[in-house]
């Protein structure tokens, strides 16, 4: 969900908790990483959640492919922090990049596959347990989530903050309030799929950056896509650019090469474009195919070519003996 912590950055505060959870009586919820337990969701390397379960995690190092045989039935939110995470359940497959997440109504038996990968955070919630309009939604339901979605950025900034222990959920009761926070917002999502954001007015800087990675978005595929023409169509100075994105942390150029990658690997692995990985390249804006085979790579830890032929289909795919092994990635958190 939204850029929930790192284990390397838990371990020390969190130093006198990290042994597998206990099942008996907590006075409170504390955050606690996880380490080479087989039962982790996505059977990942390292996992970060509450003790006891409020049913969200952050999972480090995930498989390529997992199916959930969970015992009990749980609707479980999903979302990849960087890479493109698929569901397949029911014949049907549903599929998501960076930041965006995936809603399935009911996970046992369905089978996810990712690729380049390094962390999804997820929310679990037992079926038993959910109220409408969760418990109305039928087993085979699924639903990508843009990650724009206001409730969304709620439920994954509330997410963060209980899992880094910036919110403090100090006896039992107040636990089982976080859990039906948690709960009511994705009900929310659930309940209004097209929500727009109605809150306070954003500051004319973030009206300005705003524009700029919408004129970005636009401009994409276009090769003589650059700053001073960005400049010129916002009738803005290029050093004032530059200087919003700073206060981003991150770069004009940056975020133009993120966006391109990201694109191009929505359309290797989608399945919806069979024009050879060249011409998707130029398609999103690279001129030059070999530093777009070396910034891909070192993006997502896969050339083009591995990409374009990773399974469509997740059901296809298996579960191969080594599916234990992620993905190396070269990824910034959040």
């Amino acid at each position: 969900m939204t850029k929930w912590t790192d284990p390397a950055e838990a371990a020390a505060p969190m130093a006198r908790g990290d042994a597998p959870m206990s099942t008996g009586p907590v006075g409170g919820a504390r955050p606690q990483v996880i380490a080479g337990a087989d039962t982790l969701p996505f059977r990942g390397r390292t996992a970060i959640r509450l003790d006891p379960d409020l049913g969200i995690a952050s999972v480090f190092g995930p498989s390529r492919t997992w199916c959930d045989t969970a015992p009990v039935e749980r609707l479980l939110l999903v979302r990849p922090a960087v890479g493109r995470l698929q569901v397949t359940q029911g014949g049907r497959t549903l599929a998501c990049c960076s930041r965006d997440a995936l809603l399935v109504a009911a996970s046992r038996g369905a089978v996810f596959a990712a690729t380049a990968v390094e962390r999804i955070d997820l929310l679990a919630i037992e079926r038993t347990r959910l109220a409408p309009p969760l418990a109305a939604l039928e087993p085979g339901f699924l639903r990508r989530i843009g990650r724009d979605h206001p409730g969304l950025q709620t439920l994954t900034a509330y997410a963060a903050g209980l899992l880094r222990g910036l919110v403090p959920v100090a006896t039992a009761g107040l636990a089982d309030l976080a859990r039906t926070h948690l709960a009511e917002l994705l009900a929310l999502i659930v309940r209004e799929p097209d929500l727009q954001a109605h809150g306070p007015v954003p500051s004319r800087r973030e009206q300005r950056i705003q524009a700029l990675k919408a004129e970005v978005e636009q401009r994409l595929g276009s090769p003589d896509l650059s700053l001073d023409t960005v400049a010129q169509a916002q009738r803005i100075s290029s050093r004032q650019i530059q200087a919003l994105f700073q206060a981003e942390g991150e770069t004009f150029s940056g975020f133009v090469l993120a966006r391109r990658l990201d694109r191009a690997m929505q359309r290797l692995t989608d399945g919806d474009d069979p024009r050879p990985v060249g011409a998707i390249a130029f398609d999103v804006g690279f001129g030059d195919l070999s530093y777009f085979n070396r910034t891909f790579r070192r993006r997502f830890g896969l050339t083009p070519s591995q990409a374009r032929r990773m399974p469509r289909r997740a059901d296809r795919a298996g579960l191969p003996e080594g599916h234990r092994l992620g993905v190396r990635v070269d990824a910034r958190p959040g």
